[in-house]
């Protein structure tokens, strides 16, 4: 799993790939006629996640995803692996009043994970109980001091909601802003049993880890 300061220093690759990609579909998406006149070193106001930057892989992506990253050992011989996941479908915004992020909600659409393994897709799916609950949500809980400069890292405090059930957690942010797109990439520690969550398994798998790595990648434009 690579750590926030390590995600952090992919942003400019992601970003120059995530323009490029953007500029030859709409050159509105980046600079929408309604902002033009924003200035771009003050990031106040309302930012809602753009999943129209970028592109969306498992293995790489340089766009918007929220996904989860799980240690596992497998049988025959092959050893340790780490199980990944990823949804593209991630909707929600967040305020920023000056340099104090006031208030965010992202919201991820589970039933549009897909992992490194199709096989384990359905085992996923079932586990996260996304039937009867497809969302999981983070609510920030309080305000976060951002700081000066265009380049932050802070723990921010929230809830976090998966399988109908909401606890308390802190994500470890990273946050740049890169012209008028604010990138933005967090991991959440999280145990399962504590959304009544059983992790999959397969006649392949030995065993799995009782927790896992819940990881975020934005990117919001005002």
């Amino acid at each position: 799993m690579a750590s926030t300061t390590t995600a952090a220093l992919c942003w400019s690759c992601a970003y120059e790939e995530a323009s490029t990609t953007s500029s030859e579909a709409s050159t509105t998406t980046l600079v929408p006629d309604e902002t033009s006149n924003v200035d771009s070193k003050d990031p106040s106001g309302t930012w809602s996640v753009d999943t129209t930057i970028g592109e969306f892989g498992i293995d790489e992506a340089s766009g918007t995803f929220v996904g989860f990253r799980v240690k596992e050992v497998l049988g025959q011989g092959i050893g340790s692996a780490t199980a990944v996941g990823r949804t593209p479908l991630v909707s929600g915004s967040a305020e920023i009043d000056g340099t104090t992020l006031v208030g965010a909600e992202i919201v991820a659409d589970l039933t549009g994970l897909r992992t490194d393994r199709p096989m384990r897709d359905s085992r996923v799916q079932d586990a996260l109980n996304t039937g009867a609950h497809p969302e999981a949500t983070f609510v920030l809980s309080g305000p976060v001091d951002l700081g000066e400069g265009r380049q932050v890292q802070v723990p921010a405090p929230g809830s976090l909601t998966i399988n109908g059930v909401t606890n308390t957690v802190t994500v470890d942010l990273a946050a740049e802003l890169v012209g008028r797109i604010l990138a933005v990439v967090g991991t959440i520690d999280v145990v399962f049993a504590d959304y009544d969550v059983e992790a999959p398994t397969a006649p392949v798998v030995v065993s799995v880890e009782d927790h896992g790595i819940v990881e975020v990648q934005l990117f919001l434009t005002r």
